[in-house]
């Protein structure tokens, strides 16, 4: 049989996968994400995406049999509006969305409805009023990742609304247009367990996936659970593993519980500015830090994770799930009861006992891939890629920086990792160096398949 392969773009701090299958009637198409994000730092585009869409399109005879979107985050969604001319000549068989994107369902959609409108109220509140900070900063740069609108741009668009707010062009309302009407295929919405429908070219080539996320409607909990509670923790802290903690930023005057912000906040607000304004007016940093960082785990644990089986391989794209999206399916617990390597369900233990690749989620970010999913993760000579770019978000000096150093290294102990940073950018009429943080060249340690670099992408076959 013909070789599967995974094509990472190198876009910078986003998704962009094109994952080719094998089949009688030629090669199956994927496109899993399309999108990118300038980050804290403004580092995170590198002004790549026109380029690996272009180039995709070519590869793919502008035909797709199944795009995938994740989740609405800029990273993983910008790119189809940004490149919508392109992409409204392609003829696609099917999209598939997270149950939270249904439009059908009355409560996904106000409650999509009303974490956008927080997110926008906020990011204009900060915008116009708020003076330079990390802390500002940092929740800017989440804010527009859930928006697909420019902090900048935003605040004079404020002063001018005639003048179209976004950055790079597209924005994420364009995309999610797009997604849902523009390929004139109805998406199918998918939560865990459900049974997808897979369109006939990916059937007749043997492929099967499984729905593990994310978790549906009765286990909102889940959606806003950044880390595994008491002992299983993220890779966050020491080289030594990680501690268990979440890494905390801020000196003791900013230590705050839950009632320094309205518990109101992700549910009342939209329609409500004025007693928004107020709160955002009222609220310590911190509080509004832990608001803005609810929201942006909210839409990560939205995450549409599929397993997919080709040829007997497991491949695992997860998104950017977070904790509470992995722990609805990797273990039989609640988000009240800390789970435990043990409590590891028949299910979990299995898919990571037996990979062939792993999607490493969220760009490897403090806040996905928990520890104990490391250590369960089993495979004969396995690889991983991540999508992301050295310098975008966070920093090694507070042990914040994604990808964050001691989850790659324990990765690298499971499987061979490339990180889409390390690859330099060669296509024609732009280029792009690879990053100074990122290793160099591609890892030596034996894998199951091979990697190839490309002009803006690296393949993996096998």
């Amino acid at each position: 049989m013909a070789e599967i392969r995974v094509r990472m773009y190198r876009v910078g701090f986003g998704d962009c996968f094109l994952l080719t299958v094998p089949s009688d009637a030629g090669p199956q198409h994927v496109l899993i994400d399309c999108g990118v994000t300038p980050g804290t730092t403004h580092k995170g585009d590198i002004g790549t995406i026109k380029d690996a869409v272009a180039h995709m399109a070519k590869e793919t005879g502008n035909k797709l049999a199944l795009v995938i979107m994740t989740h609405r985050h800029m990273d993983h969604i910008i790119g189809f509006s940004r490149c919508a001319d392109v992409f409204k000549g392609f003829k696609v068989d099917a999209v598939w969305m997270p149950y939270w994107e249904s439009e059908y369902d009355e409560n996904a959609s106000k409650f999509q409805a009303e974490l956008t409108a927080l997110a926008m109220d906020v990011q204009q509140h900060l915008a116009l009023s708020a003076g330079a900070s990390e802390t500002v900063d940092e929740m800017l740069g989440m804010l527009r990742n859930a928006t697909g609108v420019d902090h900048e741009e935003m605040a004079v668009a404020a002063a001018a609304p005639a003048k179209k707010a976004g950055t790079g062009g597209g924005s994420n309302a364009a995309s999610l247009a797009l997604l849902k009407t523009g390929f004139g295929v109805k998406p199918e919405y998918y939560k865990k367990d459900d049974v997808p429908k897979l369109p006939p070219g990916l059937a007749a080539a043997g492929v099967q996936a499984e729905i593990l996320g994310p978790p549906p409607p009765d286990a909102l909990a889940f959606l806003k659970l950044t880390d595994l509670k008491k002992g299983v923790g993220q890779y966050l802290g020491s080289d030594d593993g990680g501690d268990a903690s979440m890494f905390d930023p801020f000196g003791e005057q900013w230590h705050v519980d839950s009632s320094a912000f309205p518990p109101s906040a992700f549910r009342e607000f939209a329609g409500g500015n004025k007693q928004l304004e107020a709160a955002v007016q009222d609220a310590q940093p911190g509080a509004l830090l832990t608001a803005v960082k609810t929201l942006d785990s909210f839409l990560n644990n939205q995450s549409l994770v599929v397993l997919f089986t080709i040829d007997g391989k497991k491949l695992l794209f997860v998104g950017d799930a977070q904790a509470g999206n992995w722990e609805y399916w990797m273990y039989g617990g609640t988000p009240e009861k800390a789970p435990s390597i043990e409590s590891l369900t028949p299910t979990g233990k299995t898919i990571l006992g037996h990979l062939d690749f792993y999607k490493v989620g969220h760009h490897g970010s403090t806040n996905a891939t928990p520890v104990t999913a490391v250590e369960s993760m089993e495979g004969e000579d396995f690889a991983s890629m991540c999508s992301t770019q050295e310098g975008a978000f966070g920093s090694k000096a507070n042990q914040s920086e994604v990808p964050r150093d001691p989850l790659l290294a324990a990765l690298e102990t499971k499987c061979a990792v490339v990180r889409s940073d390390s690859i330099p950018v060669t296509i024609e009429g732009n280029a792009v160096p690879a990053a100074d943080g990122a290793p160099k060249g591609l890892p030596e340690r034996k894998v199951k398949g091979r990697f190839e670099v490309g002009p803006i992408y690296v393949d993996y076959l096998f």
